[in-house]
């Protein structure tokens, strides 16, 4: 799982912006905590404060070490204010492993125009891979003696892609070196992670996927129509649903006695918005694909109650770490999470509750009034 992450010059972020993992001791709500990591994270913060590009920032590494679609950061890669010529990216994974803990961390800069400048990675305080562009490449993890350490700058190619590609890390004579297996399992988590933004046009998702998704025929290609149709009940949503098919598509309809009408023609905004949650929940939950979720504004057309219980329900997910962002102080909840597993965010830096203030916060206390009385403006 994320322990930490940190990331210095990179869009709105001039100085370093540090979200840190790390649980407390609280005795409640611990199905929000593993080993010691916070595994459900809810990012409150008003408009503008930075919640869209810490998750750009965290997936930026999908970008270059998978083969999957990213969204852009559309031009504006470095800080506007900063003469630094890179931005700094920094990620610490805890992995258990036969009950002890391992870390892995992983540092790349990339320049202006995206291009990776230099990537290092530690294991267990190790340095096991350190490139430079332009340099020859420095690598001791075993089954990788002979792999040619020289990587032609003009391909903007990660080492750690490349490692990953043409190496036999995967053989069963490798994986039995520690190092090997941590790094693999670092390979895998990347490859693993998910963000999609709860809007419906356009591509707003990192990982899982290339290219456009076309959700209600994917529900029928996978026979999933009843089961959608179960979803959206409890949720509140009594429909009816059946397959529309034409010559050129095969769609959902919605049953109103004798009429079937086409679901997109007469659904909200926040049906759709709970219809592309359902697109990627048979991801996430059936097909066990995903470790790291960040789902962006993940309730911007979502009644508070329908907010609540999208929270509980992702809080089932006992082998996924999901962050969430949000413009809802209700759901500053202890009720919900807890202290240090409630962050805001202010453009600037990232605190949990917890450490945002000097006052001893307990199950007892109201986090969302606190909050609006100014309990957790000073650190």
């Amino acid at each position: 799982m994320l322990k930490k992450f940190s990331v210095t010059n990179f869009r709105q972020f001039n100085d370093t912006l540090e979200f840190d993992l790390t649980s407390s001791n609280y005795a409640f709500n611990q199905d929000c905590v593993k080993d010691g990591i916070v595994k459900f994270a809810l990012i409150y913060g008003e408009n503008g404060t930075g919640k869209t590009n810490l998750g750009k920032a965290i997936f930026d590494s999908v970008s270059h070490l998978t083969d999957f679609t990213s969204m852009k950061s559309e031009k504006y890669f470095l800080n506007a204010n900063s003469n630094k010529p890179t931005a700094l990216f920094r990620f610490e994974f805890l992995f258990k492993e036969r009950k002890k803990n391992h870390e892995v961390i992983y540092e790349y800069e990339k320049d202006d125009k995206e291009i990776l400048i230099s990537e290092k990675i530690y294991i267990n305080n190790e340095l096991v891979l350190d490139y430079k562009v332009g340099n020859t490449l420095m690598l001791t993890l075993k089954g990788t003696e002979q792999l040619n350490k020289t990587i032609n700058p003009s391909q903007n190619l990660s080492a750690v892609k490349y490692v990953y590609s043409n190496t036999s890390l995967t053989s069963n004579l490798d994986k039995r070196n520690l190092n090997n297996r941590m790094f693999l399992a670092f390979f895998e988590q990347i490859k693993a992670m998910l963000l999609f933004r709860n809007v419906f046009d356009g591509i707003h998702y990192i990982g899982q996927h290339n290219g456009g998704i076309n959700i209600l025929e994917s529900i029928i290609d996978n026979g999933n129509i009843k089961d959608f149709e179960k979803f959206l009940n409890e949720f509140g949503l009594n429909f009816k649903l059946v397959t529309i098919r034409s010559l050129e598509e095969k769609s959902i309809g919605i049953k109103f006695g004798k009429k079937v009408i086409p679901f997109f023609k007469v659904i909200s905004t926040g049906t759709k918005s709970l219809t592309l949650f359902y697109y990627w929940w048979q991801i996430i939950k059936i097909e066990n694909k995903v470790s790291l979720l960040f789902i962006d504004e993940f309730d911007a057309s979502y009644h508070f109650a329908l907010s609540e219980k999208i929270v509980e329900k992702l809080k089932q997910l006992a082998d996924v770490q999901v962050i969430l962002t949000t413009h809802n102080t209700n759901l500053l909840s202890n009720e919900l999470i807890r202290p240090d597993c409630a962050y805001v965010i202010d453009g600037k830096k990232i605190s949990s509750l917890k450490k945002a203030t000097n006052k001893e916060l307990r199950e007892i206390h109201n986090l969302e009034r606190l909050y609006q009385s100014g309990e957790f403006d000073e650190e």
